[in-house]
């Protein structure tokens, strides 16, 4: 084979390899955009800010739903350092385990996609959805888009197991109570359960102990107190363990 027709077959080769090991491989493409994307958030939690803009394309595009749009790479690097990290390190981010996606965008680079966890210290701050774009030029990935948006609180995850209670102590639970604040509470018996009817709030109480009830998707816990003829005297309402409302049994 002629030297020249044995060089152009190894370039052609060589060329091809590289555009299937991006497009073409899935699997290379997801472990890098993984890799990547976990590098920038390493350096967000970090307030690392020369590390952050070396993943980011000069023409970045950044979308908040409560911010708006951050254009350009260096008012992005404005923002973060007057405000994000101008303290240091403030708020860290973890993503939500089983939600990340990574779809290839043919000839560009790729899309990453899920939900993450924003902290304050050990205290959760928030729960949002991002979607990045990751583009691949020489080499080199850079995230020219950003997308962060449906920022909400972070949901309530009950860790507390129901018990069975008879129906003759569920219904000695029963009644008419009144709080300071929130006026008149009553009290019903379900199957198993209580349910707490104030104004035009309803919530569905479970057992967690003979006389102790919780709330699946909230922190409110509902201990009723008797007196020594054991009779049900009042209920003190709590939140994260804290005291919020003490109820009077009505006579």
């Amino acid at each position: 084979m002629p030297t020249r027709l044995f060089i152009a077959l190894l370039l052609l080769v060589s060329t091809t390899a590289r555009a299937q090991s991006i497009y073409d491989q899935p699997e290379q493409l997801k472990k890098a955009i993984l890799e990547n994307d976990g590098k920038f958030w390493e350096a967000y939690n970090q307030c690392n800010i020369d590390q952050m803009v070396s993943f980011l394309a000069e023409d970045l595009e950044f979308y908040h739903d409560k911010n708006g749009l951050t254009k350009g790479l260096n008012d992005f690097k404005k923002a973060l350092t007057e405000g994000l990290c101008a303290n240091g390190p403030q708020l860290k981010r973890q993503v939500k385990e089983g939600s990340v996606e990574v779809f290839p965008l043919k000839g560009v680079g790729a899309i990453i996609s899920g939900e993450h966890y924003f902290y304050i210290g050990d205290r959760p701050n928030g729960l949002a959805k991002f979607t990045h774009v990751w583009n691949y030029e020489n080499g080199l990935w850079k995230m020219s888009r950003v997308l962060s948006y449906d920022h909400q609180p972070v949901p309530y995850e009950n860790q507390r197991a129901a018990i069975l209670l008879s129906d003759n102590l569920l219904a000695g639970y029963a009644g008419d109570y009144v709080a300071p604040q929130t006026g008149k509470v009553v009290f019903t018996k379900l199957e198993g359960k209580l349910k707490m009817t104030a104004g035009s709030m309803e919530l569905i109480l479970s057992p967690e102990k003979e006389n102790l009830f919780f709330h699946d998707q909230s922190s409110l816990t509902f201990e009723f107190v008797s007196n020594e003829k054991s009779e049900v005297e009042k209920v003190i309402i709590r939140e994260n363990g804290q005291v919020v409302e003490e109820a009077k049994r009505e006579k």
